[in-house]
C-alpha cells in the first residue's frame, strides 16, 4: 500500500460530487429531490451513495493485492561484440565473404537472445560504437541487416588493425553496468582477421579484462596469407592473422580461442556462447500484485451511473 497524490485529486474531486449528491438528498427544493423516490429505493441509493464514498476514499491510498507467484529468468549478462572491419575482412574463402559470414551469424545469434543487453563496437583502426547496448534483439538485427563492408571505406581509419584500443573501448562500454551487481559477469567476443599493429598493447588492456574478471572469447577469422588484391604497385596484399596473440589474449581470461575457417566454424562456436549464456541464467520467484485501483475506478463511474440515472428518472416522473 503507498499513498498517491495524484490519485489523491481524484478522490477529492469525486468526494465533492458525493457531497452534492448527499445535499441533494437533504434539500428537496433541489432540482431532482429524493423524497419523489419510494422508500425502498431511497435506501437503495443510500447505500449506492455509501459504497462510492468508500470506494473514493480508497483511492488515494493504492492498495495491491497479492494475486500470484512466477517464475522469471533474469537476462542479466551484458554482450558486448567487437568486430573488425579492415579491408581484410572482405577476403573471399568465406561466401560471399568474411564480413557477410560473420554478420549473418551474429544475426542468428542476436535473433536467440532477446531481452539479453548487447552492443556492436566495429575497428580497424579507431574503433566506435556502432550499436549501443540495447535489449531489443529485434532493433539491433534490423541495424545489422543493413550494415555493409562498404560503409567503412579503404582510407587509412578502416586500413590498420588496432586490436588494443578496440577491447579498451569494449570494457569501457560495459562500465556503464559497474554499478549494477545484478548485471554481471560481462562478456566480451572479438571477432578479427588480422593482427594488431597499432595503438594500445592489447596484452596490457587483456590484463585489466583479467583483473575485472571479463571473459574474452576471441574468434580468429579466416586462412592465413590469403590474397585479397594487388595495390596500384601490383604487389600482392594478403591478410595478416596473429594467432599467437588471438590465443595469448584468450588464454590471459583463461576463456577460449577459436579458429574459424568456414561458414559453419562461426554457427558452432555461437551455439556454444549461446549455451554458456543460458548456463548463466539465474531464475528468482516475483510476486504479481494487482492494483485494487484499476477496479475502484470503474466501480466508481458504475455508481455514479446508477445514481444520477435515479435522480434523471425521479425528475422526468415528477415532470
Amino acid at each position: 500500500m503507498s499513498f498517491s497524490l495524484h490519485w489523491l485529486r481524484i478522490s477529492l474531486a469525486l468526494i465533492a460530487l458525493c457531497g452534492i449528491l448527499f445535499f441533494f438528498n437533504k434539500k428537496p427544493k433541489f432540482l431532482v429531490p429524493i423524497y419523489h423516490l419510494k422508500q425502498r429505493i431511497r435506501w437503495v441509493y443510500t447505500i449506492l451513495l455509501g459504497v462510492l464514498v468508500v470506494c473514493v476514499g480508497l483511492l488515494p491510498l493504492r492498495i495491491s493485492v497479492v494475486s500470484d507467484k512466477k517464475v522469471v529468468v533474469e537476462k542479466n549478462i551484458p554482450i558486448q561484440i567487437i568486430l573488425d572491419v579492415s579491408l581484410s575482412m572482405s577476403a573471399n574463402d568465406f561466401s560471399p565473404s568474411r564480413f557477410v559470414a560473420a554478420k549473418e551469424s551474429l544475426i542468428s545469434l542476436i535473433s536467440k537472445l532477446d531481452g539479453y543487453y548487447i552492443s556492436l563496437i566495429t575497428f580497424s583502426w579507431k574503433p566506435f560504437v556502432y550499436i549501443p547496448f540495447s535489449a531489443s534483439s529485434q532493433a539491433i538485427v534490423t541495424k545489422l541487416r543493413t550494415m555493409n563492408l562498404g560503409d567503412f571505406p579503404p582510407v587509412p581509419d578502416f586500413l590498420w588493425t588496432a586490436i588494443g584500443d578496440a577491447l579498451l573501448l569494449g570494457v569501457k562500454n560495459l562500465q556503464q553496468f559497474s554499478d549494477q551487481e545484478t548485471y554481471k559477469p560481462w562478456i566480451v567476443v572479438l571477432i578479427t582477421d588480422g593482427d594488431s599493429n597499432i595503438g594500445f598493447d592489447p596484452m596490457q588492456v587483456v590484463s585489466y579484462y583479467q583483473k575485472i574478471a571479463v571473459p574474452l572469447f576471441v574468434l580468429g577469422v579466416g586462412q592465413e596469407n590469403y590474397l585479397i588484391g594487388r595495390d596500384m604497385r601490383n604487389t600482392d596484399i594478403t591478410t595478416n592473422i596473429n594467432l599467437t596473440l588471438l590465443q595469448q589474449l584468450a588464454d590471459k581470461t583463461s576463456w577460449k580461442f577459436y579458429r574459424v575457417l568456414g561458414e559453419k566454424s562461426f554457427d558452432s562456436f555461437f551455439s556454444e556462447l549461446l549455451q554458456n549464456v543460458v548456463e548463466h541464467q539465474q531464475q528468482k520467484i516475483e510476486t504479481v500484485f494487482w492494483a485494487l485501483n484499476d477496479y475502484l475506478i470503474y466501480l466508481i463511474f458504475v455508481l455514479l451511473f446508477w445514481l444520477l440515472t435515479f435522480r434523471i428518472y425521479v425528475f422526468s416522473v415528477k415532470k
